[in-house]
């Protein structure tokens, strides 16, 4: 296996970065994570441009264009001989001496990781995953920008700590007000009576690239949805609910804090949504 950095693919096991870089020190540094079909990148364009939103977010400056980018991932599954494949994107502000000042970090450091990924198994999407709301509370937006893909993921992981312990996959998080926000990889959507509800971007979620294309495909199909906060015991009470994600793609939760989501089968919403995104891949 061959990992980007810098401009140079390398074994795995010569693939470095320094102890002093911020990444590692600080969590100073942006992500994207991708996936590709059959050799072809999904949605690359939408992918790099919210890794350069992010980085403009966070006032990490780098000489990286869209085309630079984009060509870097290519040549990372190339080199791996990858067609179904999972990649990470990473750029962290480079090297500093330690210390929150970011004056002379003109250096940033880039790597690409790609492995195989043919998605999950087909009886998962058939059965549905679990999830548990956790005591982990999102990240205020006033506190961080939820529109940061940042690397520093230790919200997130504390909340998948819980989930762990209750023998869950996911768990969805709750902003400081109450209402449900997102899971610790994904975006969250209810359906109840044959509409979609899911939360806004208000409510402190990141705007997910697989969210986005859901939404358009309920719209152009005529599906009822709205934007809209919502709590926990909505939640609970829907007739339906799912998850969606790079990895994930339209992934059906069928239990909820131990308790069936519905008749705690798929319902007939997301499986209609879960094909309609599979035609967009094509």
């Amino acid at each position: 296996m061959k990992i980007f950095i810098n401009g140079s693919l390398v074994p795995q096991d010569e693939a470095k970065v320094s102890v002093l870089d911020r990444g590692f020190l600080y969590g100073d540094g942006v992500f994207e994570t991708l996936r590709s079909y059959s050799g072809k990148i999904f949605h690359p364009d939408e992918h790099v441009i919210r890794l350069f939103k992010s980085a403009d977010s966070i006032y990490l400056r780098h000489p990286f264009t869209e085309e630079y980018i984009k060509d870097a991932l290519y040549k990372t599954l190339r080199v791996n001989n990858l067609k179904d494949a999972y990649l990470r994107l990473t750029i962290t502000r480079g090297q500093s001496s330690p210390g929150l000042d970011i004056e002379g970090c003109s250096d940033p450091t880039i790597t690409i990781i790609a492995r195989e990924f043919s998605g999950y198994p087909e009886d998962l999407y058939r059965r549905g995953i679990s999830a548990a709301i956790a005591n982990t509370r999102r990240i205020p937006a006033s506190a961080l920008n939820p529109e940061i893909k940042s690397v520093n993921f230790l919200n997130n992981i504390m909340a998948r700590v819980e989930a762990r312990d209750a023998n869950a996959s996911e768990a969805f998080m709750l902003s400081i007000e109450g209402y449900v926000a997102e899971g610790t990889v994904c975006n969250i959507f209810i359906v109840k009576e044959g509409v979609i509800k899911t939360p806004p971007l208000s409510a402190g979620i990141l705007n997910g690239v697989t969210r986005s294309l859901v939404i358009d495909l309920a719209q152009t199909n005529n599906i009822p949805l709205s934007e809209q906060p919502f709590r926990p015991d909505e939640l609970c009470s829907a007739d339906e609910c799912f998850v969606t994600s790079t990895l994930y793609e339209v992934m059906p939760v069928t239990t909820i804090n131990n308790k069936p989501v519905g008749d705690g089968r798929p319902g007939k919403v997301t499986l209609m949504l879960l094909g309609l995104f599979h035609t967009t891949r094509c």
